[in-house]
């Protein structure tokens, strides 16, 4: 069997259906546009038609996008009715075969418009291009890693982004092919098609240790972080078994599905929680033995709790580890001797993992106004917000409530940590940086 032309085929338009005439065929409800939304079978076209259904779900349809009825006549060979449906269904992948009847219709998203979209929605959770097999024994496949650590990982953020993009009338579904149990985490491994490429999402718990090195590529125009050759080769001799399960996987160069940037995520209205964005680690790297970091520093102040912020030539901000400790524990200098290890704890215990596997450092640093040289550990501006505002999980009661309302008024009698951490549950820091230049 071979595609057809649709447009060589008898039609009708969707309200013309009584027209239709009596004989066993193929039918392919198309669009304005010549897009195949529906394929079905029948032994009576015009009987068939007198009650689809799918008619009322259609005719909503139609009121934007004049729909047609067209038709392959079968009346001599009905006993290849139900394959020649199949089949045709598989080629032509039409997306009202792949939704609910009492669905909607209010828009036909295109296939490629299904894809971009929900690579976007991968990219923003710090999804990473593992490599591309272009001769895998079942068909090319684009594999796809999201990071994890521990039990804790994305997978939720996932299973909702890919779940909501299924409920798009669209022939491009993602299949969760794979579930681990609870006890491990319940992450979930995907696989998607497009155009005889195949495209396979996997959690990854050694990510968050490659992210910081790895490049930037495109699929299907959307721009991930990928391994680098030298990335790929090396985690392909510390194991083996890779190459031998995939002995075309190499590292993406070009993009194996090229096509342009059809369309752009919808605009968040603010409420959506459904997904959540990772922001890229500002980790920096290790100064040359001897010398020091040159930064600038200011003051904010936030409900009279005063915050130094440091900021360095490429315009990034961090907060030193002391202030952290001055704020949070109410202590000036901590033990230097468990600092890395308290610090790799206290971002393990967040509801996040953007900060798992994060290097913590400690360097000396002198300010550039007033040459003052201090020891101190880095703390991206993002990173502290998150421990402070995760200082909520030691409260209860009204005072929790109060916080996560916005209705808190600070009282004299409270400390530092209680006034930050329900400022940052609404605000954040860098809005004051905008208004107190370096």
């Amino acid at each position: 069997m071979s595609k057809i032309t649709i447009a060589d085929l008898p039609s009708v338009h969707l309200l013309d259906k009584n027209r239709l005439p009596n004989c066993a065929a193929i039918y392919f409800v198309t669009d304005s546009n010549g897009q195949i939304i529906y394929i079905g079978r029948t032994v009576n076209l015009v009987a068939r038609w007198k009650d689809h259904h799918r008619f009322n779900q259609l005719k909503r349809f139609n009121r934007k996008n004049l729909l047609s009825i067209s038709w392959l006549n079968c009346s001599n060979d009905l006993s290849t009715l139900s394959k020649l449906e199949n089949e045709f269904i598989n080629l032509y992948k039409p997306p009202l075969n792949w939704s609910k009847v009492v669905q909607p219709i209010r828009k036909i998203t295109p296939v490629e418009t299904a894809l971009q979209q929900s690579l976007q929605q991968l990219a923003k959770l710090n999804t990473v291009i593992f490599g591309f097999d272009s001769i895998a024994e079942e068909k090319p496949t684009i594999y796809l890693n999201y990071p994890v650590y521990g039990k804790r990982g994305l997978s939720g953020s996932v299973r909702v982004a890919l779940r909501n993009i299924n409920k798009k009338a669209s022939s491009l579904k993602w299949k969760e092919y794979h579930t681990e149990p609870k006890s491990f985490g319940k992450f979930g491994f995907w696989e998607t098609e497009y155009n005889g490429i195949k495209i396979d999402l996997s959690p990854s718990e050694g990510l968050v240790n490659i992210m910081q090195d790895a490049t930037r590529k495109t699929i299907a125009g959307v721009t991930f972080m990928a391994l680098s050759v030298l990335q790929l080769e090396t985690i392909i001799e510390s194991v083996p078994e890779i190459k031998e399960d995939s002995p075309g996987l190499e590292a993406v160069e070009e993009d194996p599905i090229p096509m342009k940037f059809i369309d752009k995520l919808p605009a968040s209205n603010g409420n959506n929680k459904s997904v959540v964005e990772v922001e890229p680690w500002e980790e920096l790297e290790p100064m040359p033995e001897g010398e020091v970091r040159e930064m600038n520093r200011q003051f904010l102040d936030v409900d009279g709790v005063e915050v130094e912020v440091c900021t360095n030539e490429n315009g990034k901000h961090f907060v030193r580890h002391n202030v952290y400790w001055w704020i949070s524990q109410n202590q000036k200098d901590p033990e230097r001797n468990n600092l890395v290890t308290n610090f790799k704890r206290f971002v393990d215990t967040l509801p996040t993992i953007r900060w798992s596997g994060y290097r913590f450092r400690l360097e000396t640093i002198v300010f550039n106004e007033d040459d003052v040289e201090v020891e101190s550990i880095l703390l991206p501006l993002t990173m502290f917000e998150d421990l402070m505002k995760n200082a909520k999980s030691h409260f209860a009661g009204k005072l929790l409530q109060e916080m996560e309302s916005g209705e808190y008024k600070s009282k004299p009698e409270d400390g530092a940590r209680i006034k930050l951490c329900a400022w940052l549950q609404h605000n954040s820091l860098s809005s004051l940086l905008q208004t107190n230049k370096v």
